[in-house]
């Protein structure tokens, strides 16, 4: 009597726990084991797609064959060969392989004996029909989802802050899940106010309830679902798109593109910090006008010297002189003169800036005096102990010279640090005079100071372009070297201001915030509520210059 293995797959799990295939396939293949004098040693159920031979309990089969050469069957029997794989290629291979081992595999509703030559043929028409039948079946499903997502649907599971709904016509859309939308919002206005880093911003985010891993996060606060659009990817041959989504947004379309442009920055300030050159302070900030690529640079040999060079690494061939394009950017800057308003808010910034540092001076010389009191004291203790007899003439002197040596040296850090205290005025006026004359500043700073004025002041887009520059300065940067006092440009209205956004700065923001009102009432009365909806993005800006400022060399 023949053994055989018989194996009973379906597609799907809900085939395999309410449908009848499973069970129907058994039965048949029993009847005809019986009919035909065959021996079943063991029956195998597969719940998966037959796409590939990577099934979990086929791979079991097959060790369980290569392992034990004597509880090998003569057959594996299934009832139809689209149930044995729909994959013709690897239905051949797996055939071969088996026949090395001495098995047989068979489908009793198809029977073909495959040492006949011309049955292989009737074989590959079962096993080519199989296969087109689920490639087409995989086309038209993606089809499908590319044609929802052309009409702005979301077609798979709700991203976070949404939860899928059905209509009562069965079409499907997403809609906000509380508590998780408002802490999306309140995490993307957080973003767009700058300062705090995305890893704070994701633990805070989890504290309120968000479940979400810091990948995911970087992931979540790009996608664009947020401020209502979808994201068309690729699909033949057409390049990727955005389109308006017909689920409820969460976030303004601004708001969106102000996050982005804020995490662009911070990715462009990193590039910039890994390629100092002297000759390219400009690489990886301006972009092509052509490709809009960023520009890198390089130096070009001549016959008689070098010539450093702007370029594209695109097909577009874009160059431009360095020294040239260097000239013009100088330009630029020499026509940038801050406000009156925001002029005196740096200096307020610069001076809560070295005071700071003024403070700390003012404690160390505290500090020092303390100590140089103490060796006195220990001086006059040991004078006290000769006299009495108590130390003898050798260690009353050696006492007596480690402290003498000691204050010297204290000496000269006290009057280091007094004079630190002393020149915090000169310093404050000398500082704030190098805002009203940037370009002197950047042409006599230091490469990586340089790249930090480039980093704080140009915008993502800034482009040259007939001789001039096109988009020049970011957003912030615009208000502040503005001729107008014109309503600031990132993704929040002046409107929105309010005790909700007031909490949403950081306790440092709301304090410095509440002091200017006690000492310069006359610089919050002239912003009025444009300075208090956009307080924190202008301090930020201004303690950067400051600070970049003031760490000159000059």
């Amino acid at each position: 009597m023949r053994k055989a293995w018989l194996y009973i797959r379906v597609s799907t799990d809900e085939q395999a726990l309410k449908g009848y295939s499973q069970r129907n396939q058994e039965d048949r293949l029993r009847c005809f084991c019986k009919e035909n004098n065959i021996d079943i040693n063991q029956t195998i159920f597969e719940d998966h797609s037959a796409k590939t031979f990577d099934r979990p309990e086929w791979i079991k089969l097959q060790k369980h064959l290569n392992r034990s050469k004597t509880e090998r069957p003569e057959l594996i029997l299934f009832t139809r060969w689209d149930r044995f794989s729909r994959n013709a290629g690897d239905a051949y291979y797996i055939i071969a392989s088996l026949k090395k081992l001495g098995v047989e595999v068979q489908a009793i509703e198809q029977p073909l004996n495959l040492s006949v030559p011309e049955n292989k043929l009737i074989l590959a028409l079962y096993l080519a029909t199989s296969e087109v039948e689920n490639d087409r079946r995989a086309l038209n499903i993606r089809q499908g989802i590319h044609k929802a997502k052309q009409e702005g649907r979301w077609t798979s599971h709700a991203p976070k802050g949404y939860c899928n709904k059905s209509s009562s016509d069965g079409i499907k859309y997403i809609v906000p899940s509380e508590p998780e939308a408002g802490i999306i919002k309140q995490i993307f206005l957080m973003i767009s106010l700058g300062g705090a880093s995305i890893r704070k911003l994701h633990r805070s985010a989890v504290s309120l309830g968000l479940r979400c891993s810091l990948n995911n996060f970087w992931c979540m606060i790009r996608n664009p679902v947020y401020c209502g659009m979808i994201s068309v990817p690729e699909f033949e041959g057409k390049k990727c798109y955005i389109v308006k989504g017909i689920h409820e947004e969460l976030i303004s379309k601004e708001l969106f593109n102000a996050v982005q442009q804020v995490l662009l920055q911070r990715s462009r300030k990193h590039f910039i910090r890994t390629i100092p050159n002297n000759n390219f302070p400009l690489r990886g900030t301006i972009r092509c006008p052509i490709c809009e690529r960023l520009l890198t640079g390089s130096i070009s040999k001549g016959r008689n010297r070098s010539y450093a060079y702007y370029h594209c690494r695109n097909d577009c061939t874009y160059r431009i002189r360095a020294d040239y394009l260097h000239a013009k950017f100088h330009t630029e800057l020499d026509g940038l003169k801050p406000q009156k308003i925001y002029a005196d808010l740096f200096l307020i910034i610069l001076k809560n800036v070295l005071h700071v540092q003024a403070d700390e001076q003012t404690i160390t010389v505290t500090q020092i005096t303390k100590s140089i009191d103490r060796l006195f004291e220990r001086a006059l203790k040991a004078k006290e102990l000769f006299y009495s007899g108590d130390i003898d003439e050798d260690d009353y002197s050696a006492i007596k010279s480690d402290c003498e040596k000691k204050i010297n040296i204290l000496g000269i850090n006290i009057q280091n640090a007094a004079l630190s205290v002393a020149n915090a005025s000169k310093a404050i006026n000398k500082i704030s005079k190098k805002l009203f004359h940037i370009s002197d500043f950047y042409a006599n700073a230091e490469i990586e100071i340089k790249e930090k004025i480039v980093a704080l002041l140009l915008d993502t887009k800034v482009r040259f372009v007939e001789n001039k520059f096109v988009e020049m300065l970011n957003d912030i940067a615009t208000v502040v070297f503005a001729n107008t006092n014109e309503a600031f440009p990132v993704g929040l209205k002046v409107s929105d201001s309010g005790c909700d956004l007031f909490e949403a700065w950081t306790l440092e923001d709301q304090h410095f915030y509440s002091e200017l009102g006690k000492v310069y009432p006359n610089i919050r009365k002239n912003f009025g509520s444009m300075l208090f909806a956009y307080f924190p993005c202008i301090t930020a800006f201004l303690k950067k210059m400051a600070t970049l400022l003031n760490n000159s060399n000059d």
